[in-house]
């Protein structure tokens, strides 16, 4: 049954069976009233109606229920044109037997479906009714001049009871259709909301919007953007196009198309048809092509953060309605909670993983990216440097622990300028600090390696001192399938550095073989 919940197809049976029941005692009245001559019609046009429910009643308990409807609607329909020539006074049944067809299949049909329906019921009422004028007990009451125009009343009178039967049922099944797409919708939010309450991957959440929002506003394409006001770019989070991929690589300026303008104006925007708007601007790569487009700020403490932008294809059959309008503003409110979640989530992570007086990643940050590239083979082979200052005790014990702080916050920053992004560099502990170098070889981490030395010698401390350091480089899988293998060889051959005086860079003895 097309969009009927079990609720409404119950009411719509009990409706329908009211009508039927109604039909029944109508044919049982008039059968008593029959005259002899005309009883066998009676009595056949009555059998066939009981026959014709109980064999639908049967359909629909076997779980045809839309059949079962079908068939006991169509042959009422024929009965009201057999009563109209059969019955003497066959008017009443021509006119409520097609109707009653017509009710019967409202739990199956809507819109176009159900006005072609009542079309067909009305033709059978019609039908009937000049079947009772031409061959029916209305044959001796009207002369076959004058049956034209009673016949046309009737039509007309029909044609309305009719239409009416029709717009209402129709309206009717317009309420139910939107009411129960509000409930999905409500209860997609509650799952999000749930979601957003217990997930610690609040940015996972994006996509579960964009694939729960398809499910109660169709489209064909969605994107939620980040705002990056430190670029002064746009950031594709998550799309759903069959362009994502160009997608998801492009960033563009602030200003640029109704997002820039739902970005500057932190207003909702939903145009129906792009290509006619002056805003428009098409990403590098994707066809000009007629769209529907929704743009919804997503608000972080009142500021613009990002967009949620769903489209359509096509002219005014896409054209979004305005309760789709406001259904997309709804969920824009959801994916704006997820993306202030995000931002909390990953400045406690981040105030977790680093080292407060460098800034550099701390060590239990060290050992649970260690295991992550250990264990991914799309980064391998994966160098470690180990990194520990000459003479820093004795610095410190000289000029102080607040002068040894800026020493290694100065080492810190120095490090940090000479890794690349990608690297990820760590205080190890103390004056030890540690570089993971993913998908680099022994030589190349020896290059690192030594840069980061020279970047330290040239600090400018107190006295004109000149601070040096040792390195020790090792590289997975060489040294073993394990993170502690690799920790093992890249401090012993840190160890062997010292060892040789200090200020030199030296490799695990399994990386230096030929």
């Amino acid at each position: 049954m097309v969009g009927v919940n079990s609720g409404h197809a119950r009411t719509l049976g009990l409706l329908a069976t009211a009508f039927a029941l109604a039909t029944v005692l109508l044919l049982l009245e008039e059968f008593v009233a029959t005259p002899g001559d005309r009883l066998t019609g009676r009595l056949l046009i009555t059998a066939v109606c009981g026959a014709t429910l109980v064999a639908a009643a049967i359909l629909i308990r076997r779980g045809s229920l839309g059949y079962g409807l079908d068939i006991a609607g169509g042959v009422l329909m024929l009965l009201g044109i057999a009563a109209g020539a059969l019955l003497p006074d066959g008017l009443d049944d021509a006119a409520i037997l097609p109707i009653a067809g017509a009710v019967l299949t409202l739990p199956k049909h809507r819109g176009r479906q159900l006005a072609a329906v009542f079309i067909i019921a009305l033709a059978a009422s019609i039908a009937g009714e000049a079947a009772a004028y031409l061959y029916g007990g209305m044959k001796g009451v009207v002369s076959v001049v004058n049956w034209p125009r009673p016949l046309f009343e009737s039509g007309m009178v029909l044609a309305f009871t009719y239409g009416l039967v029709w717009w209402a049922s129709d309206r009717w099944w317009l309420a139910t259709v939107s009411a129960e797409r509000a409930l999905a919708s409500q209860r997609k939010l509650l799952e999000i909301s749930e979601l957003l309450l217990s997930t610690l991957d609040p940015e996972g959440v994006l996509g579960l919007i964009a694939d729960s929002l398809k499910q109660v506003l169709p489209y064909d394409n969605l994107t939620i953007y980040r705002v990056d006001r430190r670029a002064g770019v746009v950031r594709p989070l998550v799309a759903r196009d069959r362009f994502a991929k160009l997608i998801l690589s492009t960033t563009f300026p602030l200003d640029i198309g109704v997002t820039g303008w739902v970005i500057a104006h932190g207003e909702a925007q939903c145009v129906n048809d792009i290509l006619l708007d002056r805003r428009v601007a098409t990403i590098p790569g994707t066809p000009e092509e007629p769209e529907c487009l929704i743009v919804v700020p997503l608000l972080v403490r009142g500021e613009v953060a990002g967009t949620l932008n769903v489209g359509r294809m096509g002219r005014a059959e896409a054209h979004f309605s305005p309760g789709e309008f406001e259904l997309a503003r709804l969920f824009a409110g959801q994916a704006s909670v997820a993306i202030q979640n995000a931002e909390i989530y990953r400045a406690v992570r981040n105030r977790a993983e680093t080292d407060s007086l460098t800034g550099l990643h701390n060590r239990g940050a060290f050992d649970e990216h260690l295991g992550a590239l250990v264990a991914n083979p799309a980064a391998q082979p994966c160098a470690l440097i180990m990194v520990d200052l000459d003479g820093f005790k004795d610095y410190n014990d000289r000029y102080g622990h607040l002068a040894g702080d800026r020493v290694l916050k100065a080492v810190g920053k120095a490090i940090g300028s000479v890794v690349r992004d990608r690297d990820l560099s760590f205080r190890y502990g103390g004056d030890e600090f540690a570089i993971l170098i993913p998908r680099t070889a022994v030589q190349p981490a020896v290059q690192v390696a030594d840069r980061v030395r020279d970047a330290i010698s040239q600090l400018a401390l107190v006295a004109a001192c000149t601070l040096t350091a040792s390195a020790g480089v090792a590289c997975h899988p060489i040294e073993g399938l394990s993170g502690a293998t690799l920790i093992a060889a890249a401090d012993a051959a840190l160890y062997r550095a010292k060892q040789l005086g200090g200020n030199r860079t030296e490799i695990s003895r399994r990386g230096s073989t030929p």
